[in-house]
C-alpha cells in the first residue's frame, strides 16, 4: 500500500491543493444564517406528521409478496417456455380464425449472429413483440411453433429490430415496409 505523501514533500501547485483538500469548509454568513433562520422557524409539532415511517413488518410483508409475485411470473415464463406454447395476449388469440381447429406451423431462421429474433405476420396483429423465436443448440437456427387455423398468412421475421423475409416461403408482392412479405398456406382437411 502506498503512503500518503508528507506535506513537506510536496511543492508548489500540488502542495497548494493538497492544503485546500485538507482545510475545512466554511460555509458563506449569508447561507449559514438563512438555514438556521429557517429552522428555528419549524415547530417540531408540525413537521412531525409529515415525516413517513415504514414499521418493519409492513417491510416485510411487502418485501415478501414481491417474492411471491415474481417467483410466480418467473414460474409461469419458465413453463410457457419449456411446454413450446405461444405467448399469451394478443398473438395467442388473434392467431386463431373462426372455422377451424388450429394446426401447429413451425417457422425458423437461420440468423446466427442475432440477439432477438420474432416473427410478426396477420396471426400476431403484425405484433414484433408477440411471438419471440427460441435459438436452436445449434447457435444459427432461431424457432417458434405456432397454432395456425387453415387460411392464407402473410409474415416477416425481425431479426434484431429489422423485417427480414423467408427466403424458404413464397412471396407477397403487397408489402408497405420495403420488405416483400413471405406468406404460409394453412391446409385444413
Amino acid at each position: 500500500m502506498r503512503e500518503q505523501p508528507e506535506d513537506d514533500k510536496l511543492t508548489g501547485a500540488l502542495a497548494q491543493a493538497a492544503s485546500m483538500l485538507r482545510a475545512e469548509p466554511v460555509p458563506r454568513t449569508e447561507w449559514r444564517e438563512a438555514l438556521l433562520e429557517a429552522v428555528a422557524s419549524h415547530d417540531i409539532d408540525q413537521v412531525r406528521p409529515l415525516l413517513w415511517s415504514v414499521r418493519p413488518a409492513v417491510a416485510i410483508a411487502a418485501c415478501a409478496a414481491c417474492v411471491i409475485a415474481g417467483a410466480a411470473l418467473s414460474y409461469g415464463v419458465l413453463l410457457r417456455g419449456r411446454a413450446g406454447a405461444p405467448p399469451s395476449g394478443l398473438a395467442a388469440e388473434s392467431s386463431v380464425r373462426p372455422g377451424g381447429a388450429a394446426l401447429p406451423v413451425r417457422f425458423a431462421v437461420e440468423a446466427p449472429g442475432a440477439v432477438h429474433v420474432s416473427i410478426v405476420g396477420d396471426f400476431n396483429g403484425w405484433n414484433p413483440g408477440g411471438l419471440p423465436l427460441h435459438r436452436l443448440p445449434d447457435g444459427r437456427t432461431w424457432e417458434v411453433e405456432v397454432g395456425l387455423t387453415p387460411g392464407r398468412y402473410a409474415y416477416a421475421f425481425v431479426v434484431d429490430g429489422r423485417l427480414a423475409r423467408d427466403s424458404s416461403a413464397a412471396e407477397s408482392g403487397d408489402d408497405d415496409f420495403g420488405v416483400p412479405n413471405s406468406v404460409v398456406l394453412v391446409g385444413g382437411s
